[in-house]
């Protein structure tokens, strides 16, 4: 795969000023892991028994978060529905998880100075953005901005964006991550590439509220981080084809991430001044169990380091870009916990981005 390159960071200095106000989210409804499982076995009969759905069992999800019942995934659809569903939820979710929390945070809407919204799967023109501004009551003069294309790394990346922003003078930052991954499979695909996402990925939104005068022993970014690993476009993301969107996902998504995960924590704490050793608390998004096994592997902690992102992937699935927001969400549920964090999450690129965070 050759060298990992840095794709730049973001030091302390320009970034303290943010604090982690308030995280949210708004997920699809539950459905047990088994009842997709059954989906797949009825679907291709002739992988019953087989490895591709054993995959569903091992994937340490216990209930997926789904837009539509699962036997609506059973029968093919247009790409006009599904594209169209994937909005209507979607802006549904986003609205929800934003609204949530701005009033976690106290914050009215009209306060917020800029909003930073990222998905891969609901798309439009106008976006989320412009209807978030309606729907919640954002100003007509909010900064916007929108970030596609980065799936799995969306929520992480656009935290650090958030924070970029507020230390660029916008006070009060709203950030929202929305994926409706599940509109994306067409009944038809039995590949292996089509089979993994199907047993992994789930439906919701995730929001942030970054401000610039929050508590000064609230949960403060100071350096952010963002790694490219070389030649390895073709290891996740999407493809366009007649059905629509179709998964990328090659099987060696595991190895690639230990291969280089390390170095690119390494190289986030390095920014910071801090070392692996000196973090107290770890939130990585979990892509999967074999991901997140890869990843503590790579930087020498065990599975037990990681226990919030299992729990979030057990509860969930993987709602790509929202998901570690999702974990932020819990890491924040008693308070901000003291001591430094460190929020991780890789994708397509293939690509990291790390948040590094201080209470108290």
């Amino acid at each position: 795969m050759g060298t990992t390159h840095s794709a730049g960071s973001t030091p302390a200095d320009s970034v303290g000023r943010a604090v982690v106000a308030s995280a949210a989210t708004a997920l699809c409804p539950a459905v047990p892991q088994g009842e997709v499982r059954d989906l797949a076995g009825a679907l291709y009969p002739h992988l019953v028994g087989t490895k591709y759905l054993t995959m569903f069992d091992n994937a340490g999800i216990n209930t997926r978060r789904l837009a539509r019942p699962v036997s609506w995934y059973a029968e093919p659809h247009s790409q006009t529905e599904r594209f169209a569903l994937a909005v209507e939820v979607g802006a549904d979710r986003a609205h929800h998880a934003a609204a949530s929390a701005l009033g976690a945070a106290g914050v009215d809407a009209a306060d917020v100075d800029a909003v930073v919204v990222t998905s891969s799967t609901v798309v439009r023109t106008p976006g989320l953005d412009v209807a978030l501004v309606g729907s919640l009551g954002l100003r007509f003069d909010v900064r916007r901005v929108t970030i596609g294309s980065f799936a799995s790394l969306g929520g992480a990346a656009a935290l650090a964006l958030g924070a970029d922003l507020v230390a660029a003078g916008h006070r009060t930052v709203l950030v929202v991550a929305c994926e409706m991954n599940s509109f994306m499979f067409t009944p038809g695909d039995d590949s292996p590439g089509a089979l993994a996402p199907m047993a992994l990925f789930s439906d919701g939104a995730a929001a942030v509220v970054l401000t610039g005068a929050g508590d000064p022993n609230g949960l403060r970014i100071v350096g952010t981080h963002a790694q490219l690993v070389p030649d390895s476009l073709g290891v996740m993301g999407f493809d366009v084809n007649d059905d629509g969107l179709a998964w990328r996902l090659a099987p060696n998504v595991p190895e690639v991430a230990a291969a280089h995960a390390g170095g690119s924590v390494a190289a986030a704490l390095g920014s910071v001044g801090w070392e692996t050793s000196s973090v107290d608390h770890l939130l990585v998004h979990p892509g999967g169990v074999r991901v997140l096994d890869a990843v503590a592997d790579a930087i020498g902690v065990g599975r037990d380091r990681l226990g919030v992102s299992l729990e979030v992937l057990a509860d969930m699935g993987n709602v790509s870009g929202a998901t570690v927001l999702a974990v932020l969400e819990r890491h924040l549920a008693a308070g901000p916990p003291p001591g430094r964090t460190l929020l991780t999450a890789m994708g397509p690129g293939f690509g990291f981005e790390h948040v590094m965070m201080v209470a108290g």
